[in-house]
């Protein structure tokens, strides 16, 4: 079998190249190369033009809401609502001193003695 595959790529002319969509003619494939170069430089310009700039556009709105929000908790705090069921702690934590979690924040978490 790999022998015929062999014959049939020896007997191909050298003008016509085999390639994944059938025999093209050089002139084709120069066309498909031109046609690959402008497809190239069309999603090259959408990429600069159009995606950059709108990821700035939504980072800056996300950054400016978040922000917004940051400065409404540090004045508005939700009320901590001390569960029986919260803060369980059977044996002390290998890190720190032993009573706050790896992630624990001292800004957003309650602090579970007070």
């Amino acid at each position: 079998m790999f022998r015929i595959a062999r014959l049939a790529r020896t007997a191909t002319p050298r003008s016509a190249r085999s390639y994944s969509s059938g025999l093209f003619t050089p002139a084709e494939y120069e066309a498909s190369k031109e046609h690959a170069r402008n497809t190239v430089e069309t999603w090259r310009k959408i990429s600069l033009f159009l995606a950059l700039p709108a990821c700035g556009i939504f980072g800056y709105v996300a950054t400016k809401d978040e922000l917004d929000h940051i400065h409404h908790m540090e004045h508005d705090p939700p009320k901590f609502v001390g569960y029986p069921y919260l803060h369980v702690r059977r044996s002390k934590f290998p890190y720190g001193d032993g009573e706050h979690t790896l992630f624990w924040n001292p800004l957003t978490n309650p602090d579970p003695e007070d």
